[in-house]
């Protein structure tokens, strides 16, 4: 009889422990993806040797078993959680498993990234251009990339708007991109995703509060942690189909970042746009937004776009990209290959100054074909192609090049200079450029 009275008992104890569980809140383990969102993936990814503090929220009546393969894994100072001492890059997924008394086990268990101290590298080739292929006419776009393929064309440098991308917060919106993403990369052309162009909801700018002739997308976002994540989301959605990240365009340029440029925000993006990149892949090749000019003083520059790639390797900046990148524009015609690689080469010494030797990739050089661009003498298409051979041939430095543009835009006055940089008319028909281009010994 006794022990009958003892089994009803223990039953009801176990049925009231169940219940009590069922209703109690869940453990949590702590940092999550989430709390990196909102507050800074380096809180899951970092560079060897790296140390995280890991905790469970509502572990309240269970005993911990922690697991972390490579690591050194100590009790916390203050006794809630334990320390993990990562020292080899990889990633790793430390487990805590929770036991209780007339409960189920709970396993929990976090992704850990760790860096190692060498540049992620690149896909080779040399030889890119500029296209933004989803603002183009969608019956030209698998065109253009057979043309890009007959010509020789390595890499596509493409733009993959935030604000396209995500024109609510949190809700993403890939249909734009994904068919030229996959045209491209599926005839066997290496991408480069230009990351940037700022919402509206993200900058609290809409085009009607600004400037004519400015575009709301060029303001830069108000909060860290949404750049971030539209960066993590666009590196989880094109794993495997896109090379290279290039993390916002011309930040030191007052046409692309507006009110004005501003290099220590910059570098806080960068940064932020790094370590959410390395968390979702690893091995992704992240290159700094491409610097106006040299990124250094070239003459023409406001006091605010001066120098700043001293400001990127003066701070936390120096290490979160794995290439640097430039946009030098010099004139044919006006001192030519000189003047350009005189530039390039004042970028490369500077960085060489800091002991970088990571590669350094011009993502837009070229020349306009309209009349007088920014004030100078027009070329002719023969001058252009001319200069197409000369900077893909003769410059020393880049390890990359990328032609802007590969194909006009539309002008039926043939007055505006801003739509005459490519090496085919907007109808597709060649110029003389394209020609000098598929000539090139690749």
């Amino acid at each position: 009889m006794f022990w009958r009275i003892s089994l009803a008992v223990t039953l009801l104890l176990v049925c009231a422990a169940s219940a009590a569980a069922a209703t109690a809140p869940q453990p949590t383990l702590h940092p999550n993806l989430a709390e990196a969102m909102a507050n800074g993936f380096q809180l899951l990814v970092g560079r060897a040797p790296f140390t995280v503090r890991l905790w469970v929220e509502n572990a309240a009546g269970y005993q911990q078993r922690w697991q972390a393969d490579q690591a050194n894994v100590t009790a916390a100072p203050d006794g809630a959680g334990v320390v993990a001492r990562f020292d080899r890059p990889g990633v790793y997924y430390p487990t805590v498993t929770l036991s209780g008394w007339g409960r189920p086990d709970v396993t929990l268990s976090q992704k850990i990234v760790v860096l190692g101290s060498a540049a992620s590298p690149s896909l080779p080739g040399k030889y890119g251009v500029n296209q933004d292929l989803a603002w183009d006419n969608p019956e030209q776009t698998q065109p253009e990339v057979k043309l890009m393929k007959a010509a020789g064309v390595q890499w596509l440098r493409l733009p993959i708007r935030w604000s396209w991308v995500e024109p609510q917060p949190g809700v993403y919106a890939w249909e734009s991109y994904d068919p030229v993403v996959s045209q491209a990369s599926g005839a066997g052309l290496a991408l480069l995703a230009v990351l940037g162009s700022t919402p509206a909801w993200a900058s609290g700018v809409s085009q009607s509060q600004v400037p004519k002739g400015v575009h709301a997308d060029a303001y830069a976002p108000l909060r860290t942690r949404d750049f971030a994540q539209y960066v993590y989301e666009a590196v989880q959605h094109y794993q495997g189909r896109v090379a290279a990240y290039e993390l916002l365009n011309e930040p030191n340029s007052i046409n692309h970042w507006r009110p004005q440029p501003d290099a220590a925000r910059f570098v806080e993006l960068l940064c932020a746009g790094y370590y959410a990149a390395k968390y979702s892949d690893p091995s992704s090749v992240i290159v700094a937004g491409g610097l106006n000019g040299n990124g250094l003083f070239l003459g023409w520059e406001t006091p605010a776009e001066r120098d700043f790639l001293k400001a990127i390797y003066a701070g936390p900046g120096a290490q979160c990209f794995d290439v640097m990148a430039i946009h030098p524009y010099a004139h044919p015609t006006e001192n030519g290959l000189a003047e350009l690689q005189r530039w390039v080469d004042e970028t490369r010494a500077y960085m060489q100054a800091q002991g970088d030797t990571r590669e350094l990739w011009l993502t837009e050089v070229g020349w306009s074909t309209g009349p007088r661009l920014w004030g100078k003498a027009t070329i002719s298409e023969q001058e252009q192609a001319a200069w197409v051979a000369a900077v893909y041939r003769d410059l020393a430095g880049p390890q990359k090049i990328f032609w802007y543009n590969f194909k006009d835009g539309t002008d039926t006055r043939g007055t505006n200079p801003e739509v005459h940089w490519g090496w085919l008319r907007d109808d597709l028909t060649p110029k003389a450029a394209y020609s000098a281009f598929q000539a090139l010994k690749k």
